[in-house]
């Protein structure tokens, strides 16, 4: 998920710092106002903010960092290493969720969202555990860019780059080779972002499906 780089570039100072459970309300007002045709979106802000408080609170390795532009949050970004950001978010939250639709009735005659509705309700079905032995201990995981959002009053300003360069450097920090982040292939803004900032395609069995990789050491 992205929102990025109108204002001149230079006209807003930004300080990035830690986010919190006390700092959830102002970003799922920001994801609110960046994505704005997301699904998360469609269910109301309360459940956006429980999508991120499982982010930080759930069994992952997350770095949440804020853009501050005086006392207001001008974008976000969410990184790490995830484990179950969706499907765990989905099954801790699945009754509020689903409380969520029924108020919101109408979501179901579009097209578009019932395919989203419908991944996601796969996400939470029964799988077949994984073989312990197939993924050599501590080998996998990645450093992933899971949300990263600016706020579309401050797009241009150059929020986007120093969150990620924020990001990056505690990637680095931490030890790793690489980054990985997700982008909606239609999202050509966002796309062309990335690119510029050392990002390259990845396919899969020859098709790129969104996927992005960036080597940072």
């Amino acid at each position: 998920m992205a929102a990025f780089p109108k204002p001149d570039r230079d006209s807003l100072t930004v300080r990035i710092a830690g986010l919190g459970r006390s700092d959830l309300g102002r970003v799922a007002r920001l994801h609110c106002r960046a994505f704005t045709s997301s699904l998360l979106t469609a269910l109301g802000r309360g459940a956006v903010e429980r999508y991120y408080r499982w982010q930080l609170e759930g069994p992952h390795d997350c770095v949440a960092l804020g853009a501050w532009a005086g006392e207001e949050l001008a974008g976000f970004c969410f990184a790490g290493v995830f484990r179950g950001a969706l499907s765990g978010f989905l099954r801790k939250n699945r009754g509020y969720l689903a409380a969520q639709l029924l108020m919101r009735g109408g979501l179901l005659r579009n097209p578009e969202f019932r395919s989203r509705a419908g991944q996601a309700v796969r996400l939470v079905l029964p799988r077949k555990p994984a073989d312990p032995q197939a993924r050599p201990a501590g080998k996998g995981e990645t450093f992933g860019i899971l949300s990263i959002a600016v706020d579309p009053a401050s797009q241009g300003c150059g929020v986007g780059r120093r969150l990620m360069q924020a990001c990056e450097a505690i990637a680095r920090e931490r030890g790793f080779a690489g980054m990985e982040l997700t982008v909606a292939v239609d999202n050509h803004q966002a796309i062309r972002f990335y690119e510029r900032e050392g990002w390259a395609r990845i396919a899969v069995e020859g098709a790129w499906r969104g996927q992005l990789r960036k080597a940072i050491i």
